[in-house]
């Protein structure tokens, strides 16, 4: 597994959680087991993106149509660069969304490519299979 490609694609995962979310923040990510792979999933509960948008957001330079997209700045490239990598470790992106609730993106890796020296050593630690950790800002700090 390219180490760095996937840590690039789940920073825009964050990274658009983090500017598609109101002025509180509330950002889980969590890292499961799914059969011989990984499920990794980030979740945000912003502003959501309707069921239309959702097939074409991973289209490269493709934003979506609502108010608060264009007026956050963005190239429409980051979720392209996630299924590109995504794809090239053989796995597959999900998107779960609903306006004015959030979004639940999920990278999905197969077998021991997903298995890699981190994640084998998270998984394996004891911890629970199913894991998560909550960031949450204060927006007056």
């Amino acid at each position: 597994m390219d180490r760095e490609a996937i840590a690039l694609a789940l920073r825009n995962l964050l990274d658009n959680a983090v500017k598609y979310s109101a002025e509180l923040k509330r950002i889980e990510v969590r890292l499961d087991r799914r059969g011989k792979g990984l499920a990794i999933e980030i979740v945000d509960f912003g502003i959501g993106i309707p069921r239309p948008e959702q097939r074409r957001i991973f289209e490269k330079f493709y934003r979506v149509s609502t108010g608060l997209v264009h007026n956050t700045k963005g190239s429409g490239l980051g979720l392209a660069i996630v299924k590109h990598i995504v794809e090239a470790h053989d796995g597959e992106i999900l998107v779960e969304s609903t306006p004015g609730k959030g979004s639940r993106f999920t990278i999905l890796l197969p077998g021991r490519k997903a298995l890699s020296n981190v994640a084998a050593s998270v998984l394996n630690s004891g911890a629970p299979d199913v894991g998560g950790y909550s960031v949450a800002e204060n927006p007056h700090h």
